[in-house]
């Protein structure tokens, strides 16, 4: 991540403001993907750019404030402001441009942050939520087992608004989130959630625990992800219950993900789950495996093939980190 620091006379007029550290990231990606069924072309191109910008200063407490906003445009599928993620996609629908979300602002102090705005969601963030996700594009991301049926950060438009706390002390760590009902403001509506998790360390091992309350029948209610290093292999188990969508049907996801180093430059994983929730509450499973090579300086070749409930997708293509 580059980093520019603005001296105080190029931010504000007034003697005696800290400046601030301004800091540009992000990623690029561009190949092809290829999804049996598609409507139009099964194989197109894509490409996407990530530009994330942060700011903080540090007060004379010793307090940190900072505020972050994401850019992102995507080939041809980058209009941003009306999507909503859903647990085979990015959501995202067509248009011709790339835009900013809305920002999240927070103070952090030692190992505690609290941030508002724009919220993160406890359980996007949990601790081994996204092993297993495989190729240049995730292809579906079949392997989150929440099926992001909660509180999640947005690449573009409002997102939802809320409070996000989190908190690290050596190998324990925990997450809440809270958005609440806002009718007109945001993404936000009449949907109301807070969801949290805890994770704990121990040698080469980590568990995870994560609950969620919500007034949305379909969302996620708990979710467990417990990883550990096997030889040469960093497996993680996850499962999860999303929710009562339909009375008396079935609702958990379950699965494996494994990752592995096969070369000094090159990382292979994959995933494996069954989710009850396919196939009209039928259940059916999904599975992928990828391949990194790493090129040095931020740069990779990237792809990977995945069975998402009887559907085929494959990509190939590089990214670089910047």
């Amino acid at each position: 991540m580059k980093k520019i620091l603005f001296a105080t006379t190029a931010l504000v007029a007034t003697a005696g403001v800290a400046a601030a550290d301004v800091s540009f990231g992000g990623y690029a990606r561009w190949g092809v993907d290829h999804v049996e069924g598609r409507v139009g072309d099964e194989t197109r191109i894509e490409s996407r750019f990530r530009l994330v910008v942060t700011a903080t200063t540090e007060s004379d407490g010793g307090l940190t404030f900072g505020s972050q906003i994401r850019y992102q445009a995507n080939e041809g599928t980058s209009g941003y402001s009306a999507t909503s993620v859903t647990a085979m996609g990015s959501g995202a629908v067509v248009g011709g441009h790339g835009g900013f979300n809305s920002p999240r602002f927070w103070v952090s102090t030692g190992g505690l942050e609290i941030s508002m705005g724009h919220v993160q969601g406890a359980l996007e963030f949990m601790p081994g939520m996204y092993a297993g996700s495989v190729g240049l594009t995730g292809l579906g991301y079949a392997n989150v087992v929440y099926n992001y049926a909660g509180d999640l950060y947005t690449s573009g438009g409002n997102g939802r608004q809320g409070v996000d706390i989190k908190y690290s002390a050596g190998d324990f760590s925990a997450h809440l989130s809270h958005s609440m009902k806002q009718n007109g403001y945001g993404f936000n509506g009449t949907t109301e959630r807070t969801a949290g998790w805890v994770a704990y360390s121990f040698g080469d091992y980590s568990a995870a625990l994560a609950l969620q309350d919500s007034n949305q029948s379909g969302d996620n209610e708990w979710a467990l992800t417990a990883s550990g290093t096997f030889g040469p292999a960093n497996v993680t188990l996850q499962v999860a219950d999303n929710g009562n969508m339909i009375a008396n049907s079935n609702t958990m996801k379950y699965g494996l993900a494994a990752s592995f180093d096969v070369g000094a430059a090159t990382s292979v994983s994959a995933y494996i789950n069954h989710d009850e929730a396919l196939n009209g509450f039928t259940g059916d499973e999904n599975m992928g495996v990828g391949v990194v090579h790493d090129l040095g300086g931020g740069a990779s070749v990237r792809g990977g093939i995945a069975d998402t409930a009887g559907t085929t997708r494959a990509d190939l293509g590089v990214q670089f980190s910047f």
